[in-house]
């Protein structure tokens, strides 16, 4: 009986001592596994915070405005990893919640200090914040502190869990092994069932740790994924959210799980007409059963902005019976801008095209003409010079069409090469009034140069200045009545030369200003000569030698072009 009852109360340890202690450990098992999934988040909202750091203080050092929209964007991601700490998080010790507070409140405080300055377009001047920026890296170093100090916590408490896991392993090793050597003591009979009770307990853990193993894995392969993926049950609502989704939708997961897919993110269609719900992909695969594939959708974010995807929904089933679906999307953004690329580049060669078949047609038929005049009848000499100049001015025409094109293949390919040194300003408005005067002289238009005296030498690329002012002068000719004025002054401007074009023709109307330097532009001068590449090459040259061109327009009085060439010293 003494046996029995030994052995009885050995099997009863045997059975709810390891159960006991397997419940403890599959509850450390969870709190490590947390631990594993925040720890790498510290590091991402460490970097966050430092690259919104940088961006503050290459703001105030830089007043680039580009910066801004980089900081906009930034911004948001380091929310969203505190959000997704938060959930991982969340259910476990109280003091997590509190570092955790205190490192929302203090990435507040620091964020608000510049926020006047980075939020919107120039809330308040870089260089008035200046004095500002020790006190934000000081608020930034309390936030890192903080971050660490929470980081520390995280790790001390997962040593300890490890600590505690190690020694509930000892005690159930040891408990195991003394129940079993009671039941041997108490009844050899019992050994058997003893042992196999020992074996289940270890499969069973076995079969704990593969499940574990297994959902990390899954876990590493949805969070490598960069489509995204969204688990939708039969009523149409959220179950899952992968982190490419979340980066993509603007969603975390928390927030669109539980949710109605098809009203959050598939509610309008691109041309910004209403999307039924009967109509929806998700709805047709859960009515179906089958996999429902979609080459060209929209989606729409948090923010109210939609992008271009390609969707494939497919049906999750329990034997014959649907679950529910996998939405998964693809961003299409850079395909999509890659076939619109290709598309403007297609206009672009349709428009070369033309140019070429429309603007070479002409010069090519006047050299045609007047060959064949010199060829067929005799005509005095001066006559036949007359045509010669002729056929000359055409084939400088066509010279110089096919050298813009080649200008303007250069300024859009980057290439456009400008070799600078000490220039004289004089000696290039004399060699384009020698260039441009016979031009003037046939349009019956005064061609004047206004130079003020000892004005320096400029550091620019001669042959390609003479260049931007025979097209500026030929660009007012062209605009100028008979009788008008086109005048080419220099003088002296801070840090370095002025020049200047202006013409008294007709002006430029205001909504045609911003596309005066696009290439082929001709606005209401279709009739007139030229292909509309010259305000265009002048601005990419003037861009190569690192100035603007300005404009300065008012209708019927006139435009004056101007732009600024550093001294040559």
């Amino acid at each position: 009986m003494v046996a029995l009852g030994v052995s009885f109360l050995a099997l009863l340890a045997l059975a709810l001592v390891p159960a006991f202690l397997e419940q403890q450990e599959d509850a450390l098992e969870r709190e490590l596994a947390v631990f594993s999934l925040a720890r790498p988040m510290f590091q991402e909202i460490q970097n966050a915070h430092l690259q919104e750091m940088r961006l503050v203080e290459r703001y105030v050092s830089s007043g680039d405005s580009s910066l801004i929209t980089r900081y906009t964007d930034l911004v948001p991601q380091g929310a969203r990893l505190l959000d997704s700490l938060g959930v991982v998080v969340s259910g476990m010790a109280p003091s997590y919640s509190v570092e955790l507070s205190q490192v929302e409140r203090g990435a507040r405080d620091w964020r608000t200090l510049h926020s006047l300055l980075m939020e919107g377009p120039l809330s308040t001047d870089p260089a008035a914040f200046r004095e500002n920026l020790e006190a934000d890296r000081a608020r930034y170093d309390s936030v890192r502190a903080s971050v660490r100090a929470f980081e520390d916590l995280l790790i001390r408490d997962a040593a300890l869990a490890q600590a505690r896991l190690e020694q509930r392993r000892t005690w159930q090793f040891w408990a195991r092994f003394g129940t079993v050597g009671l039941t041997i003591l108490g009844a050899i009979g019992l050994v058997s069932v003893g042992l196999s009770l020992q074996n289940l307990a270890q499969r069973e853990t076995r079969r704990r740790l593969e499940t574990v193993t297994v959902r990390r894995d899954m876990r590493s392969i949805l969070k490598g994924t960069a489509d995204g993926l969204i688990g939708v049950d039969q009523d149409g609502h959220c179950t899952f959210l992968n982190e490419a989704g979340s980066t993509l939708l603007g969603y975390s997961p928390s927030e669109l799980r539980g949710q109605a897919v098809h009203s959050r993110i598939h509610h309008t269609r691109a041309d910004g007409g209403e999307h039924s719900e009967r109509d929806c992909p998700v709805h047709i695969a859960l009515g179906s059963g089958k996999t429902v594939r979609v080459p060209d959708d929209v989606l729409w974010r948090k923010d109210g902005t939609s992008f271009p995807v390609q969707l494939i929904i497919s049906p999750m089933k329990d034997a014959r019976n649907v679950r529910g679906v996998v939405l998964t999307f693809t961003d299409m953004t850079e395909i999509r801008e890659a076939e619109a690329a290709l598309r403007d580049a297609v206009r672009a060669r349709d428009e070369v095209l033309a140019v070429v078949s429309h603007d070479l047609r002409n010069p090519v038929g006047t050299i045609a003409a007047a060959a064949e005049l010199l060829g067929d009848v005799p005509l005095p000499p001066e006559r036949q010079e007359e045509h010669l100049e002729t056929i000359g001015r055409a084939a400088d025409r066509i010279n110089r069409l096919i050298q813009d094109l080649l200008d303007v293949a250069q300024i859009e390919a980057g290439r456009l090469s400008v070799r600078t040194k000490p220039v004289d300003i004089v000696e290039v408005f004399e060699e384009v009034f020698s260039q441009m005067g016979w031009e003037a002289d046939e349009e019956e238009v005064d061609l004047t140069v206004r130079v003020a005296a000892d004005l320096p030498s400029v550091k620019a690329d001669r042959h390609r200045i003479v260049q931007v002012m025979s097209n500026l002068i030929d660009n007012g000719l062209k605009f100028t009545p008979a009788g008008g004025r086109v005048t080419m002054a220099a003088s002296r401007a801070p840090g370095g030369v002025s020049v200047t074009v202006s013409d008294t023709g007709p002006g430029i109307e205001p909504e045609m200003e911003e596309h005066l330097f696009d290439r082929f532009w001709k606005g209401h001068a279709d009739g007139t000569r030229g292909a509309g590449l010259g305000l265009a090459i002048v601005d990419g040259i003037l861009q190569a030698h690192g100035t603007r061109i300005h404009v300065e327009t008012e209708i019927g009085r006139g435009s004056v072009f101007s732009f600024t060439l550093p001294t040559g010293d």
